[in-house]
């Protein structure tokens, strides 16, 4: 993770004359990892050879930003604000760099000079209120969510705003209400939830209380996705870490999987709590048969945020492919209850449940899979297993041919399953019609052992079909 750089803050009430700068900071650039380095020495070196360029000065104020280092960004905007005062996006970036700082007396000012000259933009509105509320101006935090509701009924943050404008004022009822709207709006929203409980607790009911504080523990960062083009711009400054993850991602989708590990390494030297380059390399390390480092990122990410189902569901990939199959288990049940759509997650509990005997339980953590993504063909294929074991051949057949969607390694057994099921009820043309393709399937893909099974059976049917 980056060190935190120590700078002069710099805060102002109105717009500055731009004969008044803020000096330039002065950046200990040693102490950023070499991508970001390089990164930020260019636009600093744009700023230092024109000094009086508004656009030179936000871009390096933004890339800093993107970075977390605030207090340098905020002298870069206000720099920029004063050299270009009818610019909106220098009002909008140094006052939501002031209100991440707690500076929202002085965010309120920024934000509001920022609004006469752009009116429209839906997060300037938000983070006004948003400020406005935290320095005691409730009425007209108030004024603000009304007037974002009346044009944008279902924004969850609007909504959540009201709410704890009313809890504020005690009108625990009326914050109830938009807490509530914001939940359904947004039913992974956490803060929201959070406040929810807190609310509902206050006014006796706990077990409504219990119910939202158990929803803000499966995601208690969860948040509204917001269109933000002007952060996003921010965001996307932001090369070092998350470069080599996409980077990471982009080898393991090509197959390169030892080069995708050492990109996720190299992401988690710049930032080593990116919780997304752990959890990915959870998996990458057990398939490159390295449990030991699998295990080791898992126990890490479980300190920076335990709350992360697909974190726990590759754990309990890793631990399946190991024969741990208990704690296995109780991996996919923890991200079961972060996550309860989880698909996959519920899918692969199933199998062990099945291995366990336990069909009853297993034929339910199937159903959800499959009720969660129709078109699963493992959960089709192991619950026509099921069925097809019960007797229930037909319906097997039913889940079997939902399996035949796409061309891979796994369509050679899902191709067998379904021929032999159509054998079970007589029906020899289809069974020899998906047997055979089975085996032609296998045969072009070395699979040995399948191909015995498949040969032998097949041997067996077209025995019987000649007697006839």
């Amino acid at each position: 993770m980056l060190t935190i750089l120590l700078f002069s803050i710099w805060s102002f009430g109105a717009v500055l004359p731009a004969d008044t700068l803020p000096d330039v900071p002065q950046l200990p650039l040693e102490r950023f990892a070499p991508p970001i380095r390089q990164q930020i020495q260019k636009a600093y070196d744009a700023v230092r050879s024109n000094q009086r360029d508004a656009t030179a000065n936000g871009q390096l104020g933004m890339l800093l930003n993107a970075y977390q280092q605030n207090e340098a960004a905020a002298a870069c905007f206000e720099r920029a604000r004063a050299l270009n005062p009818k610019e909106f996006k220098w009002f909008y970036y140094l006052g939501t760099v002031q209100a991440a700082s707690g500076n929202h007396s002085e965010a309120v000012i920024t934000l509001r000079e920022g609004r006469r000259l752009k009116r429209d933009y839906l997060p300037a509105d938000l983070k006004l209120a948003e400020s406005l509320l935290a320095s005691a101006h409730a009425d007209e935090s108030q004024q603000i969510y009304e007037s974002v509701l009346q044009e944008h009924p279902q924004c969850s943050v609007a909504h959540y705003g009201m709410g704890r404008v009313r809890s504020a004022r005690g009108d625990l009822s009326s914050a109830v209400q938009h807490y509530r709207k914001a939940c359904e709006i947004t039913p992974n929203f956490g803060a929201s939830h959070y406040a929810l409980a807190l609310a509902y607790r206050d006014l006796g009911d706990k077990a409504k209380a219990q119910e939202h504080l158990s929803l803000y523990d499966k995601d208690k960062l969860g948040w509204p996705v917001l269109e933000d083009p002007l952060l996003d711009a921010i965001k996307e400054l932001h090369v070092g870490a998350h470069q080599y993850l996409k980077q990471g991602v982009t080898l393991e989708a090509s197959g390169r999987i030892e080069q995708a590990a050492s990109a996720h390494e190299q992401a988690l030297e710049i930032d080593p709590k990116l919780e997304q380059a752990h959890v990915n390399l959870i998996s990458l390390y057990g398939r490159l048969g390295q449990p030991a480092k699998a295990e080791a990122h898992y126990r890490t990410l479980l300190a920076i945020n335990p709350n992360l189902a697909e974190a726990h569901y590759n754990f309990g990939v890793l631990l399946t492919g190991q024969g741990r199959n208990g704690e296995a288990a109780d991996s996919f049940r923890k991200a079961l209850e972060i996550s309860p759509f989880y698909a996959e997650a519920h899918n692969n509990y199933a199998y062990l449940l099945l291995n366990e005997g336990r069909l009853e339980e297993a034929t339910r953590h199937f159903e959800s899979a499959l009720e969660n993504k129709p078109n699963y063909q493992l959960a089709h294929f192991h619950l026509g297993r099921i069925l097809l074991h019960q007797g229930k051949t037909s319906e097997a057949i039913d889940h079997f041919l939902q399996t035949l969607g796409a061309d891979d390694d796994s369509t050679p057994g899902y191709m067998y399953a379904l021929g032999a099921a159509y054998a079970r009820i007589g029906n020899r043309q289809s069974a020899l019609q998906y047997i055979r393709e089975a085996r032609q399937r296998a045969s072009a893909r070395g699979q040995k052992e399948l191909l015995a099974s498949i040969e032998r059976d097949l041997k067996i049917l077209e025995q019987s079909e000649s007697r006839r």
